[in-house]
């Protein structure tokens, strides 16, 4: 059986009773921190913008914008919904890179326009997430390391799968929903720290659930589009790519309930996070006096700048892709929150001169190991030297690094629907909602209540 329409009978023939109490547990808390998400990030001047120009393509009035009671078309809801959710990274993390950005607001849209259950979305999510993680484990590193965007270049393959899924299309259409999708993949690393990046997270769902329609409607796409020499495959992984992974053990076990979900504390790239987490728990234990400071000397696992790479950043929003932002607010402030990337916080001279003392390295552990290594042992040393000689250190593994669990997702949903101004009983019942989502008959209901 030829690989692309393999991948599509394990996406039909996947089936809910196969996730486990865990990976429900944890769809769930990517639903309810994806809706926070949202809502918070729809306030940014960008997402008026975007809400601006996809209203003026118009549309049948299938869904709705979260936050909104405007109704558009299906496309259009995926593009912002998606848009909003990655607006100011603060989405969850985990399978393809950002799996809930991409997968949530199309699967929702769909639920919305067909009253689908919860039961239906969680079924419908868990296949996107194994896909993913599927795609990215076997296509290897060269794509990324050329400076694709991993979130947007499996991102619309991915919402395909669900969009495909959910609406019920045979093993036929949803080959061709996955290989019209390859035509649509795409993304750069470079604009991290930029609009384009939600941006593009935002195409990638909207293509997804666009290329599902079109293999509806009979569009065609080549059916080895994974498999064959000039396809997918071998194009954005070459000799490392190895398309046999791609099904090899799909879902066993089920990569959304085995793999560490990383739901995020801090509102910016997960590159900075063992990083913050390291300088958190030096602050808890001891004054770091800041003006004291002459050096502070990072090693890190992975060959550096890494994700963070705003090495210099020039406004506040490449500040969440910054390492060297980031520590000098965290010493500074004594905190990271969502007043760190505001162009108040970000304009202060203490901040960038402090910024001028940190010192990246490649740690002489990993220097040399090829990328995939590298992530495999990621670490970070941090030395803060003082002028009265002393040296305040901290060694921090990825695996320690700090991050929400399912459960305070549901604290931070709260929290960023407070700052938008949601009213505190619809705040409870979008909780009660989603606490019991696979019981949900109709998921109308919880989209009602945000908008």
């Amino acid at each position: 059986m030829i690989t692309t329409e393999k991948v599509a009978k394990l996406i039909i023939n996947f089936n809910y009773d196969s996730i486990s109490e865990r990976g429900i547990e944890q769809a769930k808390a990517a639903i309810i921190d994806t809706l926070g998400a949202a809502l918070l990030g729809a306030k940014e001047p960008a997402a008026k913008a975007m809400m601006k120009v996809a209203g003026c393509r118009g549309g049948e009035p299938e869904a709705r914008i979260w936050g909104m009671a405007e109704r558009t078309s299906l496309t259009n809801v995926a593009l912002i919904n998606s848009f909003c959710t990655h607006s100011m990274d603060y989405d969850n993390g985990g399978s393809l890179g950002h799996p809930a950005a991409v997968m949530i607001p199309p699967a929702l849209a769909l639920g919305e326009l067909y009253k689908l259950s919860g039961k239906r979305i969680i079924e419908a999510y868990a296949v996107g997430y194994e896909l993913g993680a599927k795609l990215r484990n076997s296509l290897g590193d060269l794509q990324f390391g050329a400076g694709f965007h991993a979130t947007s270049l499996l991102g619309a393959i991915c919402s395909a799968a669900v969009s495909a899924k959910l609406m019920g299309l045979d093993v036929q259409k949803t080959t061709m929903a996955l290989s019209i999708a390859t035509s649509m993949s795409s993304g750069l690393i470079q604009h991290w720290g930029t609009d384009a990046k939600p941006i593009q997270v935002g195409r990638a769902a909207e293509s997804g659930l666009l290329a599902a329609h079109l293999a509806r409607e009979g569009c065609t796409g080549d059916p080895h589009i994974f498999e064959e020499s000039k396809g997918f495959y071998y194009v954005y992984g070459q000799e490392e790519a190895s398309i046999k992974q791609l099904t090899e053990n799909f879902g066993k076990p089920l990569a959304l309930a085995a793999e560490r979900g990383h739901f995020k504390q801090w509102a910016c790239c997960g590159g900075n996070y063992e990083v913050l987490s390291a300088l958190y728990d030096l602050l808890a234990e001891q004054e770091i006096p800041v003006q004291q400071i002459t050096e502070i000397a990072v090693a890190t696992s992975m060959m550096p700048p890494g994700p963070a790479f705003r090495v210099n950043p020039r406004t506040a929003t490449e500040g969440r892709f910054s390492m060297n932002y980031n520590i000098a607010s965290c010493l500074i402030d004594g905190i990271v929150d969502l007043d760190t990337f505001t162009d108040t916080k970000f304009n202060r001279s203490e901040v960038h001169e402090l910024m001028g003392k940190i010192r990246v390295s490649w740690h002489p552990e990993c220097a040399g190991k090829p990328r995939r290594l590298q992530g495999e042992s990621r670490f970070v040393t941090i030395d803060i030297r003082l002028q009265d000689g002393r040296v305040i250190s901290k060694r921090l593994d990825a695996s320690d690094r700090k991050q929400l669990s399912a459960r305070e997702t549901y604290v931070k949903f709260a929290e960023n629907a407070r700052c938008v101004g949601l009213a505190e009983d619809k705040i409870a019942k979008v909780i009660a909602t989603v606490e019991l989502f696979e019981h949900c008959e109709d998921v109308t209901d919880l989209i009602s209540l945000i908008c």
